[in-house]
């Protein structure tokens, strides 16, 4: 044997019945459930199910938005001095702003342009091209150089450009002094149709073509375009004049077309009175023109709104929302095209009274006790920022407006959640002294988080709450006319990082009351997971503190009649708010009564939203997609970095839940003990259902922790498989498997058994690549596994590849005593695990290795493990499934090899490089070997499975060289013969049910079991016949009677062997009888016809029929007579008068059909006889079918009435029936016949002679055979017969006397004594002259005869 016995016992994968024992670790021991990972993600969706559903800007507009604004450093970052220093010696213009993507502000003075960095205390002058430090040190943005590019450069044609703007993909547009819009195209060639480097105008039309001095004398003085703005999402490009008018360009569904003007909005103040709310701010149109100037615009991407489209804010800092197409979702992927720009919704400029800090509502009409001065603005991800300048000081203030979040959301009748009736603000200034006038503000690019990649915009729109969880806080830069100020937008989880630090449990409680009690514990949770610098220790423990607090995050409930039919505001809630809609008294005795589930607390309302923001970036992801260069090759969706990044936060997770169960579980809830919150006692149902709530939360926390260990661990697996290049190791997949792969999802690679299907398959593949490249050796990427996927990768797993690295070391190694040792060490180890044992690899393995016992040991061990309460032997369903996993997942791989052995063709790519190494010795050695240790197998399934694969490849020898008790049982069984009765009627039998049943008759007649054989072969022969492959053919029958016949002669019973003899000729006339309908089907006269004998042949070939039916239903309707002979033979039917008809209905048809058929040959040939060639073909064609029937019938009078059958030959030769021919024929070959009937006998044939000559008149045939010409002929036939029987007498022993031949003296003597006594006969007949001959002949026979008698007299003739 191959090492020690297993355990009697397996432990069965999965999570024990009771709670696991804490681990310091965060690895999954063992794999849950796939459905119980499914069902902790719908229970995690379920609870916070209103949390993914964002709402519409415009909805909040039309009936909410918090945070505080802080600088990153406590001053400003002051100009340099060289620009100071420039800037004081300015002589035309100068401006300043700043390049956030860059991480750098500019400035130009005249024509000297100054770039320096802002977040450095150092300056670099010019700056195109970023890169990295010396060395390599430092950010991407550590150092910038300029490159002068001189072949790209364009005149002005005098128009000094005021604003430029550049899309996504490069375009770059101007906009110009003189109120067109212009595009700098360039290229990277240069060519007669295509400038390098040129200017167009977009907006000039005819204008652009007239002098330069008439447009101003024609049209006025141009309003410059000041700001461009582009939506490069929708690919919309927004232009602002001096003036306040707004225009809107098309560039196309792709965005590469030229810009086509869209709409115009000439009349700002009007426009925007008509918008909602339009009349509140901006009056009738008229009112202060200058603090309603438009001083900035900015694009609201589609994460946002559907319905608005851009957002412009005037000088007193009023904003008005604008929408540019009609509908909001159009059938291009683009979205709907611009055909408008109209003024949806207008906003009241932020109140004086909240300057200092507070919210604003939709609902007021506050004015501003001052106007306000904006003189910069910037708006991106929902926050607003306005620079306002100071009056009467050289400074600025900064004012930021996002969306109070600490309003939970509620339903709207558009179907989306907003906060309240109206958006409500969050207002927070700037605290630091900024010194200067703003001249920009810009937000900082920030990294995308790495699971989101491009959809942080689509993600972060929604609310802060959900993107605070994945990247960091928004930073805004903001360029004054002093320098350069840094700031960031505080998250609310850093605003109560900063209450837990100060410990103010007054502000805590208000924290949790503001943003619900769900909330706030998902934030607690994240500084709980989250390290330095995001969270101190102090900060970490304090939120701990707070998800332990029952007074900020509630106990779990439950709650039933007797608590009131109301139910408690569910956590997170806002405050006051009903739980449900109305009460309806009473009781509903037709309702349906719901398992109600606890009020869960809201620590476990915020685990579940953490959990869900953390996983729903990649929880329907794919696993791969294919690679845009070679779409066949596959890659991982995630890069290694994203999928890091959330396995740490995973993991940090996992570890956090593991700490925070063990405390649960040792704290009773409020109320504990018996006692309640204010010292009471409480009632112990409720104390019982609170402890019950307790239990129901901490159960699905760990269902939760289960569900977070194995998506981090996912991750793990996932990582490492890029990292090892994932494409390759799915190409060694099958096609099956790989096809699997590419649609796999995220949710189905961490909870479904497809997923760690897939999953096995390629650790499996990865652990064979490591094998092969380190010689045998896995140990060092066995451990990683284990200890990053435990679930996916066991212990079992760690010493089944161990075993395999045993197995390629073995294939290696030169010498059979190292070969045999390695093998013997593999396959122990093997055995010790073997549902961790991939069979199809393992197999052809230690078939190569020639380990036979091992090719049959291993898979039996395994189904023995797939199966440990034999399932698989139990009759019913679950019984054949269990049976056919067992089978599929372990015998079929040794069943793999045998056919090889077998069958040279049957080879499968795994077990190629076996057939190659066979010869045609080894192979037949090795498959005695393999069939020898098959056979003593104690698995019943097992010996099925081999059996089966032996009767497919049709090796029936071999297979009846087995000697097991299980086979006769087996091949009833698989032949579905089970309860059979010999002569009942089994089946229909499919083509592999048949092959059983042949070898059940062969074993049977290998065991000299003869009935039996007989018995199988005569079930076979009658089944039922079926459609397609279960049809029986009446060939097919007859040769399985056939078969009977000769085993039941065999075994001699004549009783059964009279049985299948008849049944073989009932059959055999069958099916001569289906051929018969069949060519008369292909000859009918008409369609009716032709499908009346279709079907009848239909019928025959289904069933074998009863010789009554045959005979009545179709040889009698078909008219086939001579069929119906040999019927009335075999029925013994004794009726002499009925069959004589039959014999003269059988000779009519025969000789009428050679009568007609002869005719068109006669009437060709030009030569005279033709009648007497159709009626000697004829006769002959009747002669031949009277020899065939009557070797058949005689010497049975009944059907072989031959007196009468003679008659009719002799009237046909005499012309004279069954028509009236005149042509008169020689008697040879109707004696031959009627000789060949008697079975040679020609003293038989004088005997039919005699009693035709002998019969009386009185009836139609008597008178007919005493009419004088047909008694001549049958006198003269009678001669020549006797003749003929002479010749035959003396042919007899040459070489002994004859007279010692005492039959043969008899028989010359009765044909002596006939000559004799028709002698006479015919001299009584006339014409005289030709009986006088006919009388000579027959002396002369007597006369011949007479040596021949001897002295033998007959005593009467």
């Amino acid at each position: 044997m191959y090492g020690q016995a297993p355990p009697q016992a397996w432990s069965a994968d999965g999570l024990a019945a009771r709670s696991p024992p804490l681990r310091a670790a965060a690895s999954l021991a063992s794999p849950a459930a796939p459905d119980a990972l499914a069902s902790a993600w719908k229970h995690v969706r379920n609870v916070v199910s209103a949390d993914s559903r964002p709402a519409d800007l415009y909805d909040l507009l039309s009936h909410s938005w918090p945070s505080l604004v802080r600088p990153l450093s406590p001053v400003i970052s002051e100009m340099p001095g060289m620009v100071l220093e420039r800037y004081n010696a300015c002589q035309t213009v100068a401006f300043c702003g700043v390049f956030p993507e860059i991480k750098r502000a500019w400035a130009s003075v005249d024509n000297s342009l100054f770039l320096w960095r802002f977040d450095k205390w150092w300056i670099v002058l010019l700056g195109v091209c970023c890169s990295r430090g010396p060395g390599g040190g430092g950010d991407d943005c550590e150092e910038v150089t300029l490159q002068p590019l001189p072949l790209y450069s364009v005149p002005a044609d005098n128009v000094t450009m005021v604003t430029v703007s550049s899309t996504a993909d490069g375009r770059i547009f101007l906009g110009g002094a003189d109120g067109h819009l212009y595009e700098l195209q360039y290229s990277a060639g240069d060519s007669w149709r295509s400038k390098r480097c040129q200017k167009v105008c977009h907006t000039g039309g005819l204008r652009q073509l007239l002098p330069s001095f008439l447009p101003s004398f024609l049209f006025g003085s141009p309003s410059a375009l000041v700001e461009i703005c582009v939506d490069n999402q929708r690919h919309f490009l927004y232009t602002r004049s001096q003036s306040s008018v707004l225009q809107v360009f098309d560039l196309g569904a792709d965005g590469k077309a030229a810009p086509s003007k869209a709409a115009e909005s000439s009349e700002f103040l009007h426009d925007a009175a008509r918008a909602l709310g339009g009349r509140d701010v901006f009056g009738r149109g008229g009112g202060d023109r200058k603090g309603a100037a438009v001083v900035y615009m900015a694009p609201i991407p589609p994460s946002q709104s559907h319905r608005l489209h851009l957002l412009t804010v005037t000088a007193d800092g009023r904003r008005v929302y604008w929408g540019a197409a009609s509908s909001r979702y159009g059938s291009d992927p683009a979205g709907p095209r611009p055909d408008r720009l109209r003024a949806e919704v207008a906003r009241q400029a932020m109140p004086s009274a909240v300057a200092g800090g507070g919210r604003i509502g939709a609902g007021g009409t506050h004015g501003p006790a001052r106007g306000l001065e904006v003189v910069a603005a910037h708006y991106s991800n929902g926050v607003l920022l306005l620079a306002e300048a100071a009056p009467g000081e050289s400074r600025t203030r900064l004012f930021m407006l996002s969306r109070d979040l600490t309003i939970p959301p509620v339903g709207t009748a558009t179907g989306t959640h907003v906060a309240v009736a109206g958006l409500r603000e969050a207002v927070s200034q700037l605290e630091v002294h900024t010194p200067g006038e703003a001249c920009a503000i810009r937000s900082v690019p920030r990294p995308p988080p790495l699971l989101l990649g491009g959809l942080l915009e689509a993600v972060a729109v929604r609310d802060e709450l959900t993107t605070q969880n994945l990247g960091p806080a928004p930073c805004f830069v903001m360029v004054t006319t002093a320098g350069v100020l840094e700031m960031e937008k505080m998250r609310p989880v850093d605003v109560l990082a900063q209450l837990l630090e100060q410990r103010d449990a007054a502000k805590l409680e208000v924290f949790f009351k503001s943003y619900g009690s769900g909330e706030a514990a998902a934030m607690c949770i994240l500084l709980a997971t989250a390290g330095p610098p995001q969270a101190s220790a102090s900060v970490v423990a304090q939120a701990k503190g707070a998800l332990d607090n029952p007074r900020l995050c509630g106990e779990p409930q439950l709650r039933d009649a007797a608590d009131g039919m109301a139910a408690a505001p569910a956590f997170g809630a806002a405050p006051g708010a009903s739980a449900d809609d109305g009460l309806a008294s009473g009781f509903d005795m037709g309702a349906v009564v719901p398992v109600a589930e606890p009020e869960w607390s809201g620590a476990h309302h915020g685990l579940c939203l953490y959990a869900s923001r953390v996983l729903q970036a990649v929880w329907d992801e794919q696993v791969v997609v294919p690679m845009r260069s070679s779409p066949q090759l596959l890659k991982s969706k995630l890069s290694p970095e994203a999928l890091q990044s959330l396995e740490d936060k995973l993991r940090a997770l996992d570890a956090f839940l593991v700490d925070y169960l063990h405390r649960r579980r040792g704290r009773r809830p409020v109320g504990g003990a018996g006692t309640a919150a204010d010292g009471g006692v409480l009632p112990t149902a409720k104390r019982q259902r609170l402890e019950d709530a307790q239990q129901a939360e901490l159960k699905r926390t760990e269902g939760v922790r289960v569900l977070v260990a194995r998506a981090a661990e996912a991750c793990f697996l996932l990582r490492v498989l890029s990292e090892h290049n994932v494409g390759r190791l799915a190409a060694r997949l099958e096609e099956g498997v790989r096809s699997q792969l590419r649609s796999l999802r995220f949710r189905e690679w961490v909870a479904s058994e497809d997923g760690d299907g897939v999953a096995t398959q390629l650790i499996s593949v990865l652990v064979a690549e490591h094998l092969l490249s380190t010689g045998g050796v896995a140990e060092d990427l066995a451990a990683a596994l284990q200890r990053g996927c435990g679930s996916y990768f066991k212990e079992d797993d760690k010493l089944y590849y161990q075993a395999c690295g045993l197995l390629q070391r073995a294939e290696a190694a030169a010498a059979m005593a190292d070969r045999e040792v390695l093998t013997r060490e593999a396959v122990s180890l093997m055995l010790r695990v073997p549902l961790a044992c991939d069979l199809g690899q393992v197999v052809p393995q230690l078939a190569y290795l020639r380990a036979v016992q091992a090719i049959v040991d291993l898979p039996l061990r395994k189904a023995a493990a797939l199966d440990p309460h034999n399932v698989a032997a139990q009759l019913g369903p679950e019984g054949e499934a269990a049976a056919q996993r067992r089978d599929e997942a372990c015998y079929q791989h040794t069943m793999a090899v045998l056919r090889l052995l077998i069958d040279r063709s049957a080879v499968t790519p795994a077990l190629e490089a076996l057939g190659k190494s066979l010869s045609d010795s080894e192979r037949a050695a090795f498959c005695t070997q393999l069939l020898a240790h098959a056979a003593a197998a104690a698995d019943p399934l097992f010996h099925d499975a081999l059996y089966a694969t032996l009767v497919q490849l049709k090796a029936v020898k071999e297979l009846l060289s087995l000697d097991t008790p299980y086979l006769e049982a087996y091949l009833i069984r698989g032949g579905g013969l089970l309860g059979a009765a010999p002569g009942a009627s089994v089946g229909p039998l499919s083509a592999g049910q048949v092959a059983h049943v042949e070898v059940l008759a062969r074993f049977y007649i290998s065991r000299h079991e003869y009935a039996k054989a007989a018995q199988v072969y005569e079930l076979l022969a009658d089944r039922a016949s079926g459609p397609g492959e279960q049809a029986v053919s009446l060939e097919q029958r007859e040769e399985h009677y056939q078969a009977a016949v000769l085993q039941a002669k065999s075994y001699g019973d004549a009783e059964l062997l009279d049985r299948l003899e008849s049944k073989a000729r009932i059959c055999s006339l069958q099916q001569r009888l289906a051929n018969c309908l069949a060519a008369a089907a292909r000859s009918a006269p008409d369609e009716v016809a032709r499908e009346e004998a279709e079907a009848a042949v239909s019928e025959l070939q289904a069933v074998p029929k009863p010789l009554e039916a045959l005979y009545n239903d179709f040889a009698i309707p078909s008219q086939n007579w001579l069929l119906c002979l040999e019927m009335v033979h075999l029925a013994h039917f004794s009726d002499r008068t009925y069959v004589s008809q039959l014999w003269d209905l059988a000779l009519k048809e025969v000789w009428l059909q050679q009568w007609a058929g002869g005719s068109g040959a006669a009437a060709a040939d030009d030569g005279g006889g033709s009648e007497e060639r159709r009626a000697a073909a004829a006769l002959d064609e009747c002669c031949r079918c009277v020899e065939n029937l009557g070797e058949q019938f005689y010497p049975n009078d009944n059907s072989f009435p031959a007196a009468h059958v003679l008659m009719r030959l002799e009237q046909a030769a005499a012309g004279s029936w069954p028509s009236h021919t005149g042509v008169l024929l020689d008697s040879d070959r109707l004696l031959r016949a009627m000789v060949g009937a008697c079975k040679g006998s020609y003293d038989a044939v004088v005997r039919v002679y005699e009693s035709l000559l002998s019969v009386r008149g009185g009836d139609d045939a008597g008178d007919a055979l005493h009419a004088p010409s047909l008694r001549l002929r049958l006198l003269r036939s009678l001669a020549a017969l006797i003749a003929a029987a002479k010749d035959k007498l003396l042919d007899r022993a040459p070489g002994a006397a004859f007279g010692g031949y005492r039959g043969g003296r008899r028989e010359a003597g009765l044909l002596a004594a006939a000559c004799e006594a028709y002698a006479a006969e015919a001299r009584r007949l006339l014409p005289a002259a030709e009986a006088e001959q006919l009388a000579a002949q027959f002396d002369a026979l007597l006369t011949a005869l007479q040596p021949l008698v001897g002295g033998f007299r007959a005593i009467a003739y």
